[in-house]
């Protein structure tokens, strides 16, 4: 049996069998984890990082601050631009679900003088554009989805410099820093943020929960 979620009915960029597909695909992932400790609002974005990887193993390590939700939604709602570490990311945001709120998606590593000013200062060039960016991020969603370093230097802006996203999601994949720069977000307290525990990630993990957003801020 097709379930019809009210979160995905009316989806300008899905054609009906791909929509009866999607859907489909939810209940199974429904019928599969069963019973689960997540509040209803933060459902849509654990159900859509399984949907994205096929893995059920993130249900146990992702994160999501009591704040998360509220706060990314009040933001898109408002027009918020989205920060992003990576091409990647950028590139898998659906045009049809950022247009509603005019929400702008920026990627500052892609941009002039990144390169030159990661090498004066010894950082990667995610984390020195991010350094570089720090009057776009108060209030933005900063999505790290691939470098590590970006979302270190992420944390350091806002224990450091005092600076407020409206969330953080910082899911990189990999071995050299992704543990310890997730554990540093999830211990930012104070910071809406949503993360995966772990060596698991990646951009396409990171692209899901936006959509999720997306989908709950037009529902």
């Amino acid at each position: 049996m097709i379930m019809t979620d009210p979160l995905h009915r009316d989806r300008p960029g899905l054609v009906p069998a791909g929509r009866a597909i999607e859907e489909q695909s939810f209940a199974i992932i429904e019928r599969e984890i069963g019973s689960h400790h997540f509040p209803p609002e933060h459902w849509p974005v654990v159900r859509r990082v399984i949907h994205t990887t096929g893995d059920f193993d993130f249900a146990a390590a992702i994160r999501i601050h009591p704040q998360a939700v509220p706060q990314a939604v009040q933001a898109i709602r408002g027009g918020a631009r989205i920060v992003t570490d990576t091409r990647m990311i950028r590139s898998g945001l659906s045009p049809w679900r950022l247009e509603r709120y005019g929400n702008e998606v920026l990627t500052p590593a892609v941009v002039d003088g990144v390169r030159q000013a990661a090498t004066d200062l010894g950082l990667t060039r995610s984390a020195a554009a991010l350094r570089g960016s720090r009057h776009l991020l108060d209030g933005s969603i900063v999505a790290v989805g691939n470098a590590p370093t970006a979302l270190l230097e992420m944390v350091r802006l806002i224990e450091e410099e005092g600076l407020r996203p409206a969330l953080v999601i910082g899911v990189p994949v990999g071995f050299v820093q992704a543990v310890e720069s997730k554990e540093a977000l999830w211990a930012c307290t104070a910071q809406p943020s949503i993360t995966v525990l772990g060596r698991k990630g990646g951009s396409p993990v990171a692209v899901a929960i936006v959509h999720a957003l997306l989908d709950l801020a037009r529902a």
